[in-house]
Order: C-alpha cells, then structure tokens, then sequence
C-alpha cells in the first residue's frame, strides 16, 4: 500500500511539473521590452543615428526607479528613450546632471519617452528611468541612448 506521504509527494510534483516556469514570464517580458528597444534604434539608425552608446534593460516596480551615467559630448545631439511592457502604462524619463538638476524631461509620453538633448559641455549625465504605473509588478523596462550622425569624435 503507499503511503499518504507518498501520495502528497507525488501529487505536489505532478502539479509542479504542469506549472510554467518562473523565470518563463520574465523572460517573455524582457524578449518584448528588448525587441522594442532594437526597434526603436534601428529606426534612428536607418535615419541617419550612429549606433547606441547604450542600452539597459531592467524591471522594476511600480513608483520605483533606476538611475545610470553617461558620459555626453558637448555640441552632438542625442535621442534618449524608454520602452517597457504591456504591463506598464506609464515610463518617465528624466535627464539631469550629476547633482540631479533637471535637464530634460518627458511628461507626456506613456509607455514610450522620448528625450531629446544637446549638452553644452561634455560631462557625466544622469538618466533616471521611473516605473509611474505599472499594472503587475514587475514590470520590464529598457532605456537607450544614440547620437544623431555625424557626432565628433
């Protein structure tokens, strides 16, 4: 006879197995924010942008946010977006220097900031990318950034 042991241990892995993965879901949103980021750069590529000088890709709650540097040459123009899930309703960019004063900013974008930014002076830049709403935590963002042709060396 099996024991109820057994029968528990054997139920719990048949339920277990008919499970997707954790890691499943992830890796659905993060392929569809990384799609639309290679998208959104090879359309500024194919209109004369040279290629990123960067591109993240991260997740994160709803009111939180991530900030990274860059350093950004005086004089050449630069296209700085965002994309997130379809469980994001709303991605905030923000540009600022390295003591946060505010540079630039999109307010009026959903799920698709666009930043567009000269520096007057070559220095490190901070970009803030906030999760304003997002309807399922966690949700998958990505921020690039890519200098318009012709850009100095």
């Amino acid at each position: 006879m099996i024991s109820a042991a057994k029968c528990a241990v054997g139920g719990l892995m048949l339920i277990t197995i008919g499970l997707p993965a954790a890691g499943s879901a992830q890796n659905r949103w993060a392929r569809q924010v990384h799609d639309e980021l290679q998208r959104a750069l090879n359309v500024v590529h194919a209109h004369g942008g040279d290629r990123p000088l960067l591109d993240k890709e991260g997740t994160l709650n709803q009111e939180e946010s991530a900030s990274f540097t860059i350093t950004l040459r005086e004089g050449v123009s630069y296209s700085i977006f965002g994309v997130c899930d379809e469980d994001c309703s709303r991605l905030r960019l923000v540009l600022a220097t390295l003591a946060n004063s505010e540079l630039a900013l999109d307010r009026t974008s959903e799920g698709f900031p666009v930043l567009q930014f000269t520096p007057r002076v070559t220095a490190e830049y901070r970009i803030r990318v906030a999760m304003e709403e997002c309807r399922l935590n966690p949700c998958w963002y990505a921020a690039g950034v890519i200098p318009s042709s012709g850009a100095k060396p």
